[in-house]
């Protein structure tokens, strides 16, 4: 089963439909959110209907900035709304095989972690959360020529550290968004224990840039049997960034010869 996650900036592109039906051939979709909409809500299902899905949720877009769409297959067996909010959306989804767990699909623009912490301290089951976060966990995570700005988001590494969850690790490039001389990690995914359990060969691939200054978040929850298995992503503790040497280390560690 394979998942998209896009920021696309945009939908109302003359080639967009067009674009998102050759995604979701060559990476064999099963589910795509489409964040940062800019659609109207008079358009939105007309535009949204030409993806080649035959279901949706949509969420409006507010003036021009926000919206989310997620769109998927019949072959889900089962999938339902839990809760819905401008900024985020969560699913319960039923596989084939009849395991359980739920999927947050987040676009972060303002301040959201108060609304996120009370689904996941009532959340029972396994847990992804995935989209544009619009913050990054780590130094190395952003490359910015202002020489005073704050590159790590302590806020996001305080909810993370509070709901012990782990990053889902990636391949492909580390920076998903690019603006200019500028680029940041913004987009990934995260998960719980459980869902780690449930999954143990998922795999997360940063994709090319297309249309938009993000990339595609394209998650394959068995890529052993789609694609050779990728080397086990790193996992680290979110509380290491708040530690008062965590930069001298990094930098003696990344200075450090690999036989």
């Amino acid at each position: 089963m394979n998942y998209l996650i896009w920021n696309s900036r945009g939908t109302g592109a003359r080639s967009f439909p067009a674009l998102i039906c050759d995604l979701k051939a060559h990476y064999q979709l099963e589910f795509i959110a489409i964040l940062e909409t800019r659609c109207t809500k008079e358009m939105s299902v007309g535009r949204a209907s030409q993806f080649g899905f035959p279901n949706m949720e949509l969420i409006d877009c507010v003036g021009y900035s926000e919206g989310i769409w997620c769109l998927w297959e019949h072959n889900i067996a089962a999938i339902s709304v839990i809760e819905q909010h401008h900024q985020f959306i969560t699913f319960q989804i039923t596989g084939a095989a009849g395991n359980v767990w739920f999927l947050t699909v987040v676009y972060v623009r303002r301040i959201l972690w108060e609304e996120l912490s009370r689904f996941a301290i009532s959340i029972q089951g396994p847990w992804l959360i995935g989209g544009d976060f619009n913050g990054t966990l780590l130094h190395c995570e952003r490359h910015l020529l202002a020489p005073f700005h704050r590159s790590v988001d302590r806020d996001f590494v305080s909810w993370i550290d509070s709901h012990d969850i782990r990053d889902v690790g990636f391949v492909g490039p580390v920076f998903t968004w690019k603006r200019g001389n500028t680029e940041a990690r913004f987009d990934r995914m995260l998960a719980n224990n459980q869902w780690f359990d449930l999954f143990p060969n998922a795999s997360v691939a940063h994709l090319p840039f297309f249309k938009s200054d993000h990339r595609p978040l394209l998650l394959q929850l068995d890529s052993a049997r789609t694609s050779p298995k990728p080397n086990r992503p790193f996992r680290f503790i979110a509380a290491w960034v708040l530690h008062d040497r965590f930069d001298e280390f990094v930098r003696g560690s990344w200075d450090t010869k690999v036989p």
